[in-house]
């Protein structure tokens, strides 16, 4: 999956398309974070422990995308961690991520202190930082990409090996904080318009391809030249997560892809995916894609660009294509 984790990365890591995230799912909709107000910060923290044997451990984590964002007067670490498959052990280990940037900004208060020569005394002496000091919030979204639906805990009270409807159970909550997962499910993604960027056309593909094959090709076909003016990042990341149909990713790093060749294998693309629509009406629609597919992919592996053009216009070489590779 490191070709899927890699292409989702480097697409969250645009600004535009970041703060799009955030205004579709937690402000819901509301143009709340503008791209001009985010910044990048240092994707990795870590910290040193002694444990109870007395050695000192170093404890490190790396995000996928953090960003500072500037909101209204004050300013927001905000971040998003992708997961292709479902972790059971998720909001612990966001807690630890979070925990880890909070940490993080109170050593950076320490180190500030300490180089303007601030004279600490009591309380503060202990801590390192004054009263006044102040961090920042730190939120984290966990966006899930996988297959299936999303079985695991959703909270760390999710998580406890605790009777709910005991007595202890309530007296225990009193004192317990919860940590709740801010979890997006692309499969499973509501309001769609709520989204600006390249975002509601990747996000809507994911979700009809998973949930409603007719309205996958519908939308493909319906919102063809709009999936084509994609940037370059947002088609690899769309490909990437479609799974099936990632093989197609290599069809657009052909040579020559800026010209006429890689217009040629666009239109190949869009009459294959065409004809796997109308073979689907007679043999069944996944059946008919799936056969159409597989022949994509050998014609790329073989190298054979031409053969694949040729095949998008004309149906009886399309056949016996089929029948060379046995398909």
């Amino acid at each position: 999956m490191a070709e899927e984790d890699y292409s989702v990365n480097k697409l969250m890591r645009n600004s535009v398309r970041f703060a799009d995230l955030y205004n579709g799912t937690v402000f819901r909709g509301k143009q709340v974070l503008k791209p001009e107000d985010l910044s990048d910060v240092p994707d990795e923290n870590g910290i040193a422990i002694v444990g109870l044997d007395g050695k000192r451990r170093l404890i490190r984590r790396s995000r996928d995308v953090i960003k500072k964002a500037s909101f209204g007067a004050y300013f927001v670490l905000l971040a998003e961690e992708n997961q292709d498959k479902v972790h059971y052990a998720m909001p612990v280990r966001s807690m630890l991520y979070d925990a880890l940037e909070y940490t993080e900004q109170v050593e950076a208060l320490k180190r500030r202190h300490r180089e303007r020569g601030d004279i600490l005394e009591g309380d503060a002496f202990l801590s390192g930082i004054t009263r006044d000091d102040r961090i920042m919030p730190v939120v984290t979204l966990t966006v899930y990409h996988g297959a299936k639906p999303w079985d695991g805990p959703r909270s760390l009270y999710d998580m406890l090996e605790m009777d709910r409807d005991s007595k202890e159970w309530e007296a225990l909550k009193e004192v317990l904080p919860d940590y709740r997962l801010n979890l997006v499910e692309l499969n499973n993604m509501q309001h769609l318009e709520r989204f600006r960027s390249s975002l509601q056309p990747i996000f809507t593909v994911l979700k009809y391809n998973c949930k409603d094959k007719r309205k996958f090709y519908e939308y493909l076909e319906n919102h063809r030249e709009e999936l084509r003016k994609m940037d370059d990042d947002s088609v690899r990341a769309m490909l990437a997560l479609l799974g099936e149909q990632k093989r197609l990713l290599r069809m657009l790093e052909l040579p020559g892809g800026e010209g006429k060749e890689r217009m040629d294998v666009y239109n190949a693309i869009d009459e294959l995916i065409a004809d796997g629509k109308e073979e689907g009406k007679a043999i069944g629609l996944e059946l008919g894609q799936k056969r159409v597919n597989e022949l994509i992919l050998l014609l790329a592996r073989a190298g054979r660009t031409q053969d694949m053009i040729r095949a998008a216009g004309d149906r009886q070489y399309q056949e016996k294509l089929f029948e060379e590779f046995g398909i």
